[in-house]
Formats: structure tokens, sequence, C-alpha cells
């Protein structure tokens, strides 16, 4: 698999553009969560909400790069 990506003439590594990406699917994942409530129940959000972007960037990174 190529580990760069050519983007308008730029080369930029794949981790990057991983990254942006989870982290869009992280702010709607916890808006989600917020309009459910779940926050109510997890004792520190900022917390569970790190640990859920380090998780899905892990997972999403680990697919690609298998």
């Amino acid at each position: 698999m190529n580990l760069v990506v050519t983007l308008l003439g730029n080369e930029i590594p794949t981790m990057v553009v991983i990254f942006i990406i989870v982290g869009i699917v992280q702010i709607l994942i916890n808006r989600i969560l917020a309009d459910l409530g779940v926050y109510n129940y997890v004792w520190h959000p900022g917390l569970f909400r790190t640990a859920l972007f380090v998780a899905l960037f892990a997972a999403t990174s680990l697919l690609i790069y298998k």
C-alpha cells in the first residue's frame, strides 16, 4: 500500500488523512452520544472522548496498514 497521499501536488502521510477523517467521525459520534445522554453515565467525559478517539484511530490505522 502506498503510504503517501498526493493532494494538490503535495505529498501527505496517510496517517494525517486518517487522523482528520477519524476526527470528523469522532465529532459526529460525540454529538450522537451527547444527544442520547450517555455522558451522564460516564465518570469522566473528556477521558471517555479521548479513549474513543484513540481506539477509532488505532483500529482504522491497523486496518489500513496491515
